[in-house]
């Protein structure tokens, strides 16, 4: 048998995968997921509309720096949808929606 050796520090740090989560609704509106600095995982469709968008914002509010745009298509999927980001926000993440989209927001701390 031959022994290896085990450097005391990785260069890699694994943490659990867990998330908070929001859900945001069908109704059109705006909903500030967190108003400081975080994580975005991912966002999950809840209910997709004919047409409409989701907008995702780097911010309290919606006058931030946009990190993405979800826009609805005439295409109807039957099964929710996720979009993976695992990106870091520096100022908040606020969701805006239009009427009869539905998502759920899964963040971090």
């Amino acid at each position: 048998m031959t022994s290896v050796d085990l450097q005391p520090y990785s260069l890699v740090t694994v943490f659990p995968a867990v998330y908070d989560y929001k859900n945001c609704g069908t109704a059109a509106g705006t909903t500030t997921v967190q108003s400081f600095p975080g994580y975005l995982h991912a966002i999950t469709m809840t209910q997709r509309a004919a047409s409409g968008k989701i907008i995702i914002y780097d911010s309290a509010g919606t006058s931030g720096t946009v990190i993405g745009t979800i826009t609805c298509g005439t295409q109807v999927f039957s099964d929710a949808n996720t979009w993976l980001f695992d990106v870091r926000t520096l100022n908040g993440l606020t969701i805006a929606n239009d009427a009869n989209v539905g998502v759920t927001v899964s963040f971090g701390k």
